[in-house]
């Protein structure tokens, strides 16, 4: 695959950066091409040699974003033959510190349910694929669906409420108190133990004690 011409990666650097402006103040279905061309000061006609439409650029940059966020909190912890996946919740919190709005966006607009939606299906395959690559064997009485649903809507509530309150709390004191939060006989027993963790270093440790 041939290199991205310069040119191309700025101009959608700069209309992603115009994206993350405009949700600042307005809702998926409010922005248009005349907005971000504007803010991103681009001309109609380069936004349209890149995107077919304004739906599309949505389309692309929510998913993008999805992508991006697990790409910062996921960890591949590699211990002999396996790897496992963990969830790094500092680096969560990072994240969401560089990026309130979109999560703000994520987490409460109607026109984003089937970004959350995939937002909750991604998590969702991380914490199977742990429970796999672990070799640790779930002996959880509870079913699987309604842990991992509490799992993953008590991960972004929590997140919730942590952007209502304006980021008082430091990201560390988030992370550290939502692992505590996690890290119960429920968890352990589904195998889950390690999974979500503080910070990547402390990887090695809870498997082992896992």
């Amino acid at each position: 695959m041939g290199k991205i011409d310069p040119r191309v990666i700025k101009t959608r650097r700069k209309l992603k950066n115009a994206f993350l402006s405009l949700i600042a103040t307005r809702k998926l279905s409010e922005i248009n091409v005349k907005d971000l061309t504007q803010t991103a000061e681009v001309t109609r006609g380069t936004f349209y040699l890149h995107y077919k439409d304004k739906d599309t650029f949505i389309q692309v940059m929510m998913e993008g974003l999805i992508d991006e966020f697990f790409e910062s909190a996921i960890f591949e912890m590699k211990q002999e033959d396996k790897v496992y996946p963990v969830l790094s919740l500092i680096h969560v919190f990072d994240y969401v510190n560089d990026r309130p709005d979109f999560f703000t966006v994520l987490l409460k607009e109607s026109d984003a349910i089937e970004y959350q939606n995939m937002f909750s299906n991604k998590l969702y395959h991380y914490i199977e694929n742990y429970q796999v690559t672990s070799g640790i064997v779930s002996n959880s009485k509870v079913p699987k669906e309604l842990l991992m649903n509490f799992l993953i809507y008590g991960v972004l509530g929590y997140i919730d409420q942590w952007l209502k309150d304006g980021k008082i709390y430091a990201n560390r004191y988030m992370a550290e108190n939502l692992e505590k939060l996690l890290t119960s006989e429920l968890t352990s027993e589904a195998g889950l133990h390690g999974f979500f963790v503080t910070d990547e270093n402390d990887v090695i440790n809870k498997l082992s004690n896992g």
